[in-house]
C-alpha cells in the first residue's frame, strides 16, 4: 500500500493468510531468484543476490488471530547484508515474508509469494 515514488517514502507492506499467531519478518533484495525449500523450509525463497532482513525492533511481527502483518518501509533505510541503503528512482526491489509454520505438528518455516516494486 502507499506510493511507488521513492521520494514519497510512503510504502507499507501488508501480508495476510499467514498461520495464526505465527512470527514473520520481511526480506528485501534487488535480485529475483529461486531456492526450493531452503534450510528445510516448506516454501520457496524468491529472492537472490544480496538479501536484507527486517529484523530490527518491532520488525519481527506476530500474525495474531487474523494471520496478518504489515510494516511501513523507510525507503531511506532498506536493510542489506552490508548495512542500510536508500531506494533510488528507477530501481526495482523485491520483498517477501518469511514466517513460522507447522506441517503435521512439526515446526518449520515458509515463505509468502514475492512482490516486485519498480520505484519512480
Amino acid at each position: 500500500a502507499g506510493s511507488d515514488v521513492a521520494a514519497d517514502n510512503n510504502l507499507t507492506l501488508n501480508t495476510s493468510n499467514l498461520p495464526a499467531n505465527s512470527f514473520a519478518f520481511y526480506l528485501a533484495g534487488q535480485v529475483q531468484g529461486f531456492a526450493a525449500n531452503p534450510g528445510g523450509s516448506q516454501g520457496n525463497l524468491c529472492l537472490g543476490g544480496a538479501i536484507g532482513r527486517y529484523v530490527g525492533t518491532g520488525q519481527i511481527q506476530n500474525s495474531g488471530a487474523t494471520g496478518s502483518i504489515g510494516l511501513a518501509i523507510d525507503n531511506t533505510q532498506v536493510p542489506q547484508p552490508t548495512g542500510l541503503v536508500a531506494v533510488a528512482a528507477g530501481e526495482t526491489w523485491n520483498f517477501q515474508a518469511w514466517h513460522r509454520d507447522a506441517v503435521g505438528g512439526s515446526a518449520t518455516s515458509n515463505f509468502t509469494d514475492g512482490y516486485e516494486i519498480t520505484f519512480n
